[in-house]
């Protein structure tokens, strides 16, 4: 084997994995804008839990600062389950 057909045939390689990349080359890139939707809606959901662990967290602090305005009231007996 000499050293044109060792060529010959690297570039023919080289020619099929081109052709092979640009025939799935639509494929790959629908992949890639799935990831980057899949990424955007995780986002999403992320930043959704935070302002509801945020508006749970406010509420919460409200009722207890109202809770602590209502004048207590104080039973000395003991309570009994019914």
């Amino acid at each position: 084997m000499d050293q044109a057909t060792i060529i010959a045939y690297a570039v023919g390689y080289i020619a099929t994995i081109v052709a092979v990349l640009l025939l799935f080359l639509p494929t790959l890139v629908s992949l890639g804008l799935l990831l980057l939707l899949a990424g955007a809606v995780r986002l999403v959901f992320l930043l959704l839990t935070a302002m509801t662990v945020g508006v749970y967290r406010a509420l919460a602090t409200l009722f207890r600062t109202l809770s602590g305005w209502l004048p207590h009231r104080r039973n000395d007996r003991e309570r009994v389950s019914h």
